[in-house]
């Protein structure tokens, strides 16, 4: 089960977009090592690096809640941890050949969905409310006018 990038996805706040397409991103990599079967070192590495990725996100959106007040804070983090844990619990059976990585790749795809509509659109809401800007915000804004301004150098 692989989800596509579609408008349903999206927060409609750039940054938290960003990441989720980067999580989007990676279960397609998983999924398409799955498909073409390859072995379990390969397997091992993509898991780790969407582990990786998804525990920088909560960080992230963490950090976004943190700069602007959310009143929701320490219940969004402990869904994120409560997420972590049960990630690692599934890493462990499949190494433990008890679980396939088919089913931690419908699980990630079914949380993010499902997350993404409940609760990261409550975050947003209240960031795009906030009249203290956060800092990954501004940050990404520069960063994305860099990356479309013309060059300055003399390349």
């Amino acid at each position: 089960m692989y989800i596509h990038w579609n408008r349903s996805l999206e927060t409609d706040h750039p940054l938290v977009d960003a990441e989720h397409r980067l999580l989007v991103l990676l279960f397609r990599k998983l999924d398409i090592a799955i498909k073409t079967q390859q072995p379990d070192p390969v397997l091992r590495h993509i898991i780790r690096e969407v582990v990786r990725c998804v525990e920088f996100h909560f960080v992230s959106e963490e950090n976004l809640m943190r700069e602007t007040g959310y009143p929701g804070l320490a219940f969004h983090a402990k869904i994120h941890g409560d997420l972590i844990d049960e990630l690692r619990d599934y890493i462990q059976r499949i190494t433990d050949r008890t679980e396939f990585p088919e089913d931690l790749l419908y699980f990630l795809n079914r949380w993010l969905v499902q997350h993404i509509a409940v609760h990261d659109r409550e975050v947003v809401a209240h960031v795009s409310r906030a009249t203290e800007r956060p800092i990954a915000e501004i940050a990404y804004a520069e960063y994305l006018g860099a990356l479309t301004a013309p060059s300055t150098r003399g390349d």
